[in-house]
């Protein structure tokens, strides 16, 4: 026969343990009820790679998802503090600094042709914000390319640690379900920055070298391109001062002889982003195939940059002038806004010539050697704010044309 309190005794243990294992899953439920239900909480990275790579002067950076990305509800310019932002950015942190540089995708309007850039400190406080130019792309459903120069993002040479950051905009911030920022932030890479050496560049040379003869460029936008010949000269300086004081890029057919003469003015001519073109190597008339390698050379051993565009000493061209041209990589160019300002004319005639004769696409002849250019210099000026005024922007020779720079890393 079983004790009576015995077995009261076993039922009152099985309740026990039942009412423990009751709490038990109360309590499982209850803490996978307060995580906030996230891509981190699940245990699945929303990265699934990202990557930097330098081309020229720009910075490309690729990140790649593991599913659609909505562009337009992205935050470019983002409160890093709070919790309530959608963003996904790339985070450069200057080796040795404290401010992070973070460069967002996203936003309502021209998503896909800029990025926000805030500097902040390390918790995110933003110390300045704004818009840069850039190109984004989508390739395919899961990646994301962004083009842009890092001179706009205030990113200048140096190493740098690097990461991308993607926020779901769904972290509480009040409460008792409130969580640091940070831990509602997904990381690639997850577990420590990457680091990045940004090079420096210069530019090496040009496309479109065809051997074409144009005066002009397309008359379909209001874009003018101001060029100098016969220089480097004791002008040059006071050229590229007016140049710099407006922002203004042109472009310089250069002599060889002259570029031996002055080789740091034909050097800082590239620096500060203008472009140099071959006018010959000693101004002949109908110079020899020989003559126009010899300015060539002259002018890539001096700058390390070499020409794609040829100026035809006094504009006079010939079928075999054409040929040594396209046999050296060269398009030839003259102009249709004649200055005529080696007659030294004055800097009013040369200003009111400039604002008088140009055109959507125009190219202006103008001399920043071969004799006295105080003229030029003084016309330059006015020149520039008339066609601003008039609504030109002011270019090279080869972006007039739809050419581009070549860029190289500098060893």
């Amino acid at each position: 026969m079983v004790d009576r309190s015995t077995g009261a005794l076993r039922s009152a243990n099985r309740f026990r343990q039942q009412l423990a294992l009751l709490a038990f899953f109360l309590l499982v439920a209850g803490l996978v009820f307060l995580i906030p239900s996230n891509a981190s909480s699940a245990g699945q990275n929303p990265i699934q790679s990202a990557g930097l790579i330098q081309k020229g002067k720009s910075l490309i950076f690729q990140v790649g998802t593991t599913q659609k990305v909505n562009m337009g509800k992205l935050d470019r310019r983002p409160d890093f503090v709070r919790g309530n932002h959608r963003y996904l950015c790339l985070q450069m942190n200057p080796r040795g600094g404290t401010t992070i540089v973070r460069i967002c995708l996203g936003g309502r309007t021209r998503t896909y042709q800029v990025l926000g850039v805030s500097r902040t400190s390390e918790t995110g406080q933003v110390r300045s914000s704004k818009v840069i130019r850039a190109e984004v792309k989508k390739v395919g459903e899961l990646k994301l390319v962004a083009t842009f120069d890092p001179r706009d993002a205030g990113l200048p040479v140096g190493k740098y640690a690097w990461r991308v950051a993607d926020h779901s905009g769904k972290c509480p911030q009040g409460g008792p379900m409130a969580r640091p920022v940070d831990e509602c932030l997904d990381y690639f890479p997850a577990k420590r920055r990457a680091v990045y050496d940004l090079r420096p560049v210069r530019v090496v040379g040009c496309t479109g070298g065809n051997g074409e003869f144009v005066t002009n460029g397309p008359r379909g936008s209001k874009r003018v391109a101001l060029t100098f010949d016969d220089g480097p000269s004791d002008y040059t300086p006071q050229v590229l001062h007016v140049l710099k004081r407006f922002k203004v890029r042109a472009t310089f057919f250069e002599l060889g002889q002259q570029v031996a003469r002055y080789p740091s003015y034909a050097r800082r001519v590239l620096a500060l982003g203008h472009e140099i073109g071959n006018h010959s190597y000693d101004h002949d008339l109908l110079p020899s195939g020989s003559n126009i390698r010899h300015a060539s050379r002259t002018i890539t051993q001096v700058t390390r940059f070499r020409p794609c565009l040829f100026r035809p000493p006094y504009g006079a061209v010939s079928s075999s002038l054409k040929d040594s041209a396209r046999k050296n990589g060269m398009k030839v160019i003259n102009w249709d806004v004649d200055t005529t300002d080696w007659k030294l004319p004055g800097s009013a005639s040369i200003r009111s010539t400039i604002l008088h004769d140009v055109r959507p696409g125009s190219i202006v002849l103008m001399h920043d050697g071969g004799g006295p250019r105080g003229g030029t210099v003084d016309a330059l000026a006015g020149a520039i704010r008339g066609l601003r005024q008039r609504g030109y922007k002011l270019v090279t020779v080869s972006e007039l044309l739809g050419n581009r720079m070549i860029y190289r890393p500098v060893p």
